[in-house]
């Protein structure tokens, strides 16, 4: 009996999570429906927070009547202290990046996701930051890491099989991509960087304003591919946050103009990703409240399909954090053994039923880029 009454509970935060979620991103009055039974604001918080939407929900909980909203007003305060801590962490970050892009004045290089995206929202500062992502050809990726890491407080280990360096400036994490890395398939990843040769071919970048300063983004129809992708990354391994998916629904739906459909279909199809991108605007639509007409090649919803994926999503946590990873004490290979079980069996037979195709041909991707790393000591 208590079980059944545990799973009606968080069945009923997660009701109420997506109804202030949706009303967070299209600026609209949340349904009250969900919150006739009353809410367990804890509960709530903690999921909002796990999935790096809280500032989301915050907005959300702003436009409930005042009979829906707890009794004692200090239980909002988690909500409210993260709604202004992510304000003032995103005015950072805004400030940083134009200095970032004037060490690198004579290197071709792009800010990708993050701050970039955080314009997309119906309020930029809502985003929930994390670090600062600079993306460009493994040609310069030697030259900037040796701008950049004299003047790091701290730098980070390399992964030198994905062309990633990580360093940090003070408070603020920068990471230097040299290359389109998925860990999902050799095929794939060879295909993404004829994409990125592509899109340094010399043509001048867009850019978005940061404070006053112009800052070189990729454009529409590589970006729409590029975050997609990132998702799927970690959506493949190990775990992934709703703010991810939110990130590449709010761009494709806010660019669907910029967005050619014929170029994403056909680079959706020889990329093996078309049925993927389907299935989760079918998310979009049913989960987060998306009007398929804003959504480039948008298919109906699956409910079976969308169940299983917010299951999984709300198991694992933002980067798999919900997942248990307390075996850092334990000997490198016991390490790498229970990675390969977790994150490229375990996780592969979830994924199965939702995408069958997939799972075997990106089990076979992870598994070679599993061994290439174990080599090399990653």
């Amino acid at each position: 009996m208590e079980g059944n009454r545990d799973r009606r509970v968080g069945q009923a935060t997660d009701s109420q999570f997506f109804a202030l979620l949706r009303s967070g991103l299209w600026n609209e009055v949340p349904d009250r429906t969900p919150f006739a039974g009353g809410t367990d604001w804890e509960a709530l918080y903690r999921l909002a927070f796990q999935q790096t939407v809280v500032p989301l929900v915050t907005d959300g909980i702003n436009r409930l009547p005042g009979e829906l909203l707890p009794a004692e007003p200090e239980r909002l305060d988690p909500f409210l202290g993260d709604l202004m801590a992510t304000a003032k962490r995103n005015r950072v970050l805004d400030a940083f990046i134009p200095k970032l892009f004037g060490a690198l004045k004579d290197i071709p290089v792009v800010l990708v996701k993050g701050q970039s995206l955080a314009l997309d929202y119906p309020e930029p500062e809502r985003r929930q930051p994390g670090d600062i992502d600079l993306l460009l050809l493994p040609s310069s990726y030697e030259a900037a890491k040796g701008i950049l890491l004299p003047k790091a407080t701290k730098v980070l280990e390399e992964e030198t099989v994905v062309w990633h360096q990580g360093m940090r400036f003070r408070s603020i994490e920068v990471e230097i991509h040299g290359c389109i890395s998925t860990l999902m398939s050799r095929k794939l990843d060879r295909k993404l960087a004829a994409l990125l040769e592509e899109q340094f071919d010399g043509r001048p970048f867009p850019t978005v304003t940061l404070g006053e300063t112009p800052v070189p983004v990729p454009d529409a129809d590589f970006n729409a591919v590029y975050i997609f992708v990132h998702f799927l990354h970690h959506y493949w391994a190990g775990g992934v946050g709703l703010r991810q998916l939110v990130d590449w629904m709010t761009f494709i739906s806010v660019h669907k103009r910029e967005i050619h459909p014929v170029v994403l279909e056909v680079r959706l199809k020889d990329l093996g990703l078309l049925h993927l991108w389907k299935v989760f605007t079918g998310f979009a639509q049913e989960y987060l409240g998306c009007p398929p007409e804003k959504l480039p090649l948008a298919a109906a919803p699956d409910a079976a399909k969308n169940a299983r994926i917010w299951r999984y999503i709300r198991r694992s946590g933002n980067f798999g954090k919900n997942v248990d990873r307390a075996r850092k004490e334990e000997a490198y290979l016991v390490r790498k053994i229970h990675s390969l079980w977790r994150l490229v069996i375990v996780d592969r037979l979830r994924h199965f039923p939702v995408f069958p195709k997939e799972s075997v041909r990106f089990f076979l991707g992870a598994f070679g880029y599993g061994l290439q790393r174990l080599a090399k000591g990653e």
